[in-house]
């Protein structure tokens, strides 16, 4: 309340942390002291009766006043050499705290400023004293009637902060010393449900902002880490506190708060930055609250994780993200005539109007896939990223499903398209089995793809690095393309470079997809069947299942990368497996249905399956693209390339391979694109300054990205923030060299201005040999730029998973 704002009593107790206790105090001076003092707020509390004689204001500010110099004086001597602690043992002998407590219960509209100044007291109290005041029962006892007098109230943001501070503290100590949980946890008897107040106070806090809400979650996520070794606890946290809902809930409703559009100000954007999320306080909100929840299911014992993973699925995936995801987009209305009658007035604002709503639904399909993007980047633990890789992969809405309808936005040409292209590089930046066999290899493993004759050529080692040869070859012949500048400290034009970071990338994911249970090489699986789509199972509730997809043959057809730790137990079908979403496996549940992965009828479908043929479709139009789109589309190319499976590997890589009649393949396109350059840029004089000025914009905004924070340092004061964090919460191990392609598409600005400048280089329409050229000309040789460095970068690739095969 207003009138206690000068109580001295926080303000003596902070001086008191930060300083000595005077080296000369008389002992029994403080313990006469202290005495007074409790001896007048003893007077205040005998003299004041609730219906005769209620307390007054001076009343309540003499016994604040009085407890400020009470607790003053016991710090002094908890903090001194004394041998004895006359002060603390009349606390505790006299009960003072309980008749404090009962005393504030009655004095009516003044009891919540009593119950700060007892926070206070306590805090204060535990923080000098830690646990060797909690064991006596006259400090406990009120201490825990004052925080079950708390439950289900509601009180200033002061008391709020003080109450949080002080749960806190308690947390720490219970994990501290575990024997304390019989103080504050109590386990149900006569038929009295189990009580954990410290923990059901704590969930009212959980989706607060700042450091309230910060320290409540620290304090929860203490008590999730006691539920692992308490089965006790574990039993009320899952099924007799509202934490879980709470969590589900709260990420419902924070994710409805977050902008359904973006102020997208730049063309090249397609992914959320740590600086993006931080300029919007919905979304840095929403994921602070996400980050908890991955961090209890990390942390909480297999009951709670089960429940949260459960609620989370149930309550915010399938009624919350499914639906944002998948908004039908308004058909394009038909133009009227040119009458002018009222009738056709009105059917042609009705057209407008249908076509303003499918653009602003297309920009909030396009923010949902950016926010899934971000979801699935920040997360790590396997069994949050099972639910949410279950629900896009299997979920369906209308007979359809979300992974569905992501394949077939490639083909958009909006920014919808870059989008979901980088959320899907997301999907398969994870290693995850159970997404590369929806998205490529259950399609692979019939190889009706290629020829009869072909398949014993699947595992072929090229010992002689003849792919590589051939994609080297495959640059367009385009004046000024063989010359490249090379910059310090860029992979342009570098093939070491290249051949550097596609080994440690190889190595990487070969490390991760060593747990995978088939090495997908044309034989195992075999290839005598047509995969079929395993049932959608809903997220089991068995605290003794693992969490994983629904297995083939009561095993592991790679399910198993989303299983959750538990008891150490580790994936029989494989090594150990570097992924951050499956480093470590249950064996697979046993009790789940099994559906088989492969029918008895042969197939007769010759088809690569539609996510790679709607990626290799992309590629082909490359040249009718934006530069940005290309960038993205080659980058998720490179990624699918690296991995070492042969199956993949062959179809990507494999100049030789010999394909049925209208399977696309890499090689094909690749020959079509150097085709179509070389058509279109005969003759052309200007050409080889146009590619000189191409190169050089290139390496400006890679130096620019990639040095964005540098620059940024370095740049008057004047100049935009840019968004590129050092300590990038997103970063999942990559290896910190990246490709051309992901090192000029990497880090994007979301708002504001781009960064200054040569004016001569600000966009590449503006460079002055192209000022008078056809836009189709200046489009042409910007990929063939892009091109030239892409296929390096496959060249490399291909090279170094012949490399590793050969030494291993």
């Amino acid at each position: 309340m207003s009138w206690l704002k000068n109580s001295n009593f926080g303000t003596s107790i902070g001086k008191l942390k930060g300083t000595s206790p005077p080296k000369e105090c008389d002992p029994s001076a403080i313990y006469e002291s202290f005495k007074k003092h409790w001896q007048q707020t003893n007077d205040i509390i005998e003299k004041t009766e609730p219906l005769k004689n209620p307390p007054k204001t001076d009343d309540i500010l003499g016994v604040v006043n009085h407890l400020d110099h009470m607790v003053t004086l016991l710090v002094i001597e908890m903090r001194s050499s004394y041998e004895t602690n006359p002060c603390l043992e009349f606390l505790l002998s006299e009960n003072l705290l309980d008749k404090l407590f009962q005393w504030s219960t009655q004095t009516g509209r003044y009891g919540n400023a009593l119950k700060l100044e007892q926070i206070r007291l306590y805090e204060a109290l535990i923080s000098h004293s830690q646990v060797q005041l909690l064991i006596h029962e006259s400090f406990h006892r009120p201490l825990q009637a004052l925080l079950a007098s708390c439950v289900s109230q509601l009180f200033s943001v002061e008391i709020e902060k003080r109450l949080v501070v002080l749960l806190n503290q308690l947390c720490v100590l219970l994990v501290q010393h575990n024997q304390l949980l019989s103080l504050f946890f109590h386990e149900p008897s006569e038929g009295q449900p189990s009580r954990f107040t410290i923990f059901s106070l704590l969930i009212h806090f959980v989706h607060r902002d700042g450091a309230l809400g910060q320290q409540a979650r620290d304090a929860l996520l203490l008590c999730m880490v006691l539920s692992k070794t308490n089965p006790p606890i574990a039993e009320f946290i899952a099924h007799q506190s509202t934490v879980c809902p709470v969590l589900a809930t709260g990420l419902s409703g924070l994710y409805s708060a977050l902008p359904r559009k973006l102020a997208i100000s730049t063309e090249d954007w397609y992914r959320f930055t740590p600086d993006d999320v931080n300029e919007i306080p919905e979304l840095v909100a929403f994921m602070n609250n996400l980050e908890f929840c991955n961090a209890v299911v990390q942390v909480a014992d297999s009951s709670v994780r089960n429940q949260l993973l459960e609620y989370i699925y149930q309550g915010f995936l399938v009624p919350v993200m499914g639906p944002a995801l998948l908004q039908e987009t308004a058909d394009d209305g038909g133009g009227g005539s040119l009458s002018l009658s009222p009738l056709q007035l009105l059917l042609t604002f009705y057209s407008h109007l249908r076509e303003n709503i499918r653009e602003s639904t297309e920009e909030e399909l396009t923010t949902a896939t950016a926010y899934l993007d971000l979801f699935l980047r920040s997360l790590s633990a396997p069994g949050l990223l099972h639910s949410f890789v279950c629900f896009i992969l299997r979920k369906t809405y209308d007979g359809q499903r979300i992974i569905d309808s992501l394949v077939q936005r490639i083909k958009s040409t909006s920014r919808l398209c870059l989008v979901t292209l980088a959320l899907l590089e997301t999907l398969v930046d994870l290693n995850c089995e159970d997404v590369m066999l929806e998205l490529v290899f259950r399609h692979l493993v019939p190889c009706s793809h290629i020829m009869l004759s072909q398949r014993s050529r699947i595992r072929h080692v090229d010992s002689y690095c003849t792919n590589a040869d051939k994609l080297l070859s495959l640059t367009p012949d385009v004046n000024g393309l063989h010359r490249p500048e090379l910059s310090e400290g860029s992979l342009y034009g570098d093939y070491q470079a290249y051949l550097h970071d596609a080994r440690s990338k190889i190595l990487s994911c070969s490390a991760a997809t060593n747990c995978w249970m088939y090495p997908y090489d044309g034989e195992n699986p075999p290839h005598t069947g047509f995969p079929v789509r395993p049932v959608d199972l809903p997220v089991t509730l068995d605290a003794e299942a693992d969490h994983s997809l629904p297995s083939a043959d009561d095993g592991s057809s790679g399910y198993e990368s989303f299983a959750l730790k538990e008891g150490g137990r580790g994936s029989e079908s494989g090594g150990d497996c570097d992924s951050p979403c499956g480093s470590d496996h249950d064996s697979p549940s046993k009790s789940q249905p099994s559906p088989t992965l492969y029918d008895t009828g042969i197939n007769t479908v010759r088809t690569i399956g539609p996510f790679l043929d709607a990626v290799l479709q992309k590629l082909e139009a490359m040249l009718s693209q934006d530069l940005y789109t290309n960038l993205r589309l080659t980058g998720l190319i490179s990624r699918l390339a690296v991995y070492p499976q042969p199956l993949l590997h062959s179809l990507l890589l494999d100049h030789s391979l010999v394909f049925q009649p209208g399977i696309p393949y890499l090689f094909q396109v690749l020959c079509s694109l150097k085709s179509k350059i070389e058509r279109l840029l005969v003759g052309v004089r200007t050409v080889e300054g146009m590619v000189k000025e191409a190169q050089q914009y290139l390496l400006e905004r890679e130096d620019r990205l990639v040095n964005a924070r540098k620059h940024a340092l370095e740049a008057p004061a004047s100049l935009p923030p840019t968004t590129f964090s050092p300590a990038d919460p997103f970063d999942r191990g990559d290896s910190k060299r990246r490709s051309l392609t992901m090192a000029l598409s990497s880090v994007f600005r979301r708002n504001g201005t781009p960064p200054v400048k040569d004016p001569r280089f600000s966009t590449f329409q503006n460079y002055r040999y192209l000022q008078q050229a056809d836009s189709g000309v200046r489009d042409t040789v910007m990929c063939a730029v892009v091109l030239d460095e892409w296929l390096k970068e496959l060249a490399a690739i291909s090279q170094e998973h012949t490399i590793i095969k050969l030494s291993s």
